[in-house]
């Protein structure tokens, strides 16, 4: 994984003081002691995770490789630390090689090794200048036929020498320069580079693919980039080139910060030097999971060991994975727990019994066990036949499974109280166990942990009920969206309007919709979205008023708010079938949203038919009817692009920027004498969106302004 943060770290080297002494491992080492998803981000030959209590391991894994006779031969354990900052270190590892004379093996950070031979804690110390360092273990033709480790440790003494923070800024920042000068000045053949529609998002990461046509060239790298402030993040920005394989490649966006809004693309780089790069998506993180977990020590030391490890694994998967708050799951040790003689259970309240099978003590069943607490074949919800009946119908989740296959053709199921994914149309390709379902499922890998939580999170997502307090699923990033871009709202009923009509602004603050066919669609049907990710829901402006969808007072109206309240956020559900929208041979295949929330039960926003009399229909908020047949309740969101592709025109910009008073007219000598909103009211210069524009010669002009 590359990251570009050279701004970033200039400021943390000027920030570190010379003789300061710190401990730094969770900065620079991923999963330092092996206990979050195993051997996650280590790179290994010949050694495997091993979990008795036969070391003195930290946790309840470590790392080894165990001859029965013989010597071990040659391998190692090693990560590279990027973008290290200089400084004089210590790296110590909990370490071991036995039989023989016990040569052959060595702890080491870049050149600098010291010898590892009985158990103990041993110690490496070493300068760094700049740039990157490989920290690990090796042993070659090794004598001794057991070698293992566990729990690196690293600790930063200070700088390297006087005035070493300033070199080494200057020389990141100058081979940022070198970097920018040489994508800046390549040429050569230029790849393709299309990124996936959908992207799965996690709390601190996010994955994506990519399709990539090499046109004639060679590719030295891909990934993805992304920034919080670049609308067109760049690799001069942050970069992942850290991978899953499934189904050809999956690219892990990390490290990201939980509910923020980040722009992400994926690109390529030739042996030319040649950057390409696909189209940015604008996503935003989940908030941080806030699970927990308690253990009651009832096992053996080894049984105790594996259990506490399992646990803290799975929580922080969770965490990773889902935003669920305030939930404990209380694991205990009980011999013949489960089915059979022994497996795991859990119910809706988090209360998990796992059995002394040791197979059954590991990761994957603590995850499996966490999907009951948190409804999985226990909330009623579960029961609910909108949402799932064998087939799950819910379309959060099965976007993701359809992602992390790689293809349509696959589809989420579950029975009384399970979930899993089964292919469809013929596919025969393996799947990813999503469920979990039994410890002969657990492999052990990092993307397992997080397709089955992400699995979790997204059901939670289509209605599911994470704690008997929640009502309506949970709400999310279900819309992607484009900041400062225009959409329109659309009801998915016939009799409200699909094809033909559009939300929009009725008065000062009440809203309807109207039919908007072949006509010029003004910006009162327009709407400015926001999303708040710490709390999942979304608010819409209106373009022409700047006054808020709210849902305050039993009413659907519009409000002024300088900065929106509970009562203007709306939950985002998707509903679970597609629908095409025809017009004189344009067509949009899509689907809808019920615009729902909770307050004292579970409301949604709700068309009524068209009024000829009036020439529109008025909108209300009624009783949340999850039903496929709620169409009254479904609505569409249409970008402006997509309306003027359709057959509804939006209003046609022109050339004319900000206007005022005395201005003249471009194409003469005519003095602008008045500027109106399309509703009427006087303005003293231009605003976006449609304005009308009075002349001193009685002329006036529709224009529109971005």
């Amino acid at each position: 994984m590359k990251k570009i943060y050279f701004a970033i770290l200039s400021c943390l080297l000027a920030s570190l003081s010379a003789n300061a002494q710190e401990d730094v491992t969770e900065k620079y080492i991923k999963n330092p002691d092996f206990e979050i998803n195993y051997l996650t981000y280590w790179t290994t030959s010949g050694m495997q995770m091993q979990n008795n209590a036969s070391f003195g391991k930290h946790g309840g894994v470590y790392v080894e490789k165990w001859v029965a006779s013989g010597s071990v031969g040659t391998g190692y354990i090693r990560q590279e630390l990027k973008s290290l900052p200089q400084g004089k270190y210590t790296l110590t590892v909990k370490a071991k090689l036995t039989g023989g004379t016990q040569k052959g093996a060595v702890i080491f950070a870049g050149d600098s090794t010291t010898t590892v031979t009985d158990e103990a804690d041993y110690s490496v110390d070493f300068t760094h200048l700049h740039g990157n360092i490989t920290i690990g273990l090796k042993f070659t033709s090794a004598t001794g036929n057991w070698v293992c480790c566990d729990n690196f440790r690293l600790v930063r003494h200070g700088d390297a020498y006087e005035g070493a923070a300033e070199e080494d800024a200057r020389l990141y920042q100058a081979e940022r320069d070198s970097l920018a000068n040489l994508y800046a000045n390549a040429s050569g053949a230029t790849p393709t580079v299309v990124g996936s529609d959908y992207i799965a998002i996690g709390s601190t990461f996010a994955l994506g693919r990519s399709t990539i046509t090499n046109n004639g060239a060679s590719i030295k790298e891909r990934g993805y980039c992304y920034s919080t402030s670049n609308p067109e993040p760049t690799v001069m920005d942050n970069t992942s080139t850290y991978t899953y394989s499934h189904e050809g490649i999956i690219y892990v966006i990390e490290p990201l910060a939980p509910q923020t809004f980040y722009w992400v693309r994926p690109y390529v780089i030739t042996n030319d030097n040649v950057v390409a790069y696909g189209e940015p998506k604008y996503i935003a993180t989940l908030p941080k999971g806030g699970s927990t977990w308690t253990y009651g020590y009832e096992g053996n030391d080894e049984q105790n060991a594996r259990i506490v490890q399992a646990v803290n694994n799975g929580i922080v998967n969770y965490n990773d994975c889902m935003g669920l708050k305030n939930f404990n799951l209380n694991s205990h040790y009980v011999y013949g727990a489960g089915a059979g003689d022994g497996t795991a259970d859990c119910n809706y309240e988090g209360w998990m019994r796992i059995s002394q099978k040791e197979a059954y003590q590991r990761t994957g069943t603590v995850q499996h066990e966490f999907a009951h607490g948190v409804g999985v074949g226990t909330a009623p919800s579960w029961s609910d036949t909108n949402i799932h009946k064998w087939e799950w119908f819910g379309r959060r989740a099965n976007d993701l499974v359809k992602f992390f296959e790689n293809s349509n053709n696959v589809q989420v199921v579950g029975d009384g109280t399970h979930t899993w994914a089964q292919n469809t149309n013929g596919r025969t390709n393996a799947l990813i166990n999503y469920g979990i379902n039994g410890a002969g499922e657990d492999n052990n890998t990092q993307l397992l942990y997080r397709a089955n939580a992400m699995l979790v999170e997204a059901e939670h997502e289509d209605g599911l009920n994470a704690r008997p307090s929640y009502h309506n699923g949970t709400p999310c990033y279900s819309f992607a969206y484009y900041p400062n871009k225009k959409y329109y709202l659309m009801n998915k009923s016939d009799e409200c309007g699909l094809g033909e009509g559009l939300l929009y602004q009725l008065r000062v603050t009440s809203i309807a919709w109207k039919s908007y066919k072949n006509c010029e669609v003004s910006d009162s049907a327009a709407w400015y979205i926001e999303y708040i990710p710490a709390s999942g829901y979304y608010t819409f402006k209106n373009v022409m008023s700047g006054r808020y969808l709210t849902n305050k007072d039993n009413n659907i109206a519009l409000r002024t708010a300088t900065r929106p309240t509970s009562t203007e956020y709306f939950q985002l559900m998707p509903d679970r079938t597609d629908v095409t929208i025809n017009h004189d041979g344009k067509k949009i295949t899509t689907h809808g949203y019920w615009f729902t929330w909770y307050n004292t039960e579970n409301k949604a926003m709700q068309a009524s038919a068209l009024d000829e009399k009036t020439g529109y229909g008025t909108i209300s908020q009624k009783t949340f009817n999850s039903s496929n047949s709620a169409t009254n309740q479904q609505w569409i969101i249409i970008s402006e692009d997509e309306l003027e592709n359709y057959n509804m025109r939006p209003a046609v910009p022109t050339d004319i920027g900000t206007i005022t008073i005395d201005d003249k007219e471009v194409e003469g000598v005519k003095t602008v004498v008045g500027i109106y909103t399309i509703g009427g009211a006087k303005l003293s210069s231009t605003q976006p969106g449609i304005n009308i524009i009075r002349y001193s010669d009685g002329t006036s002009k529709k224009v529109f302004v971005q």
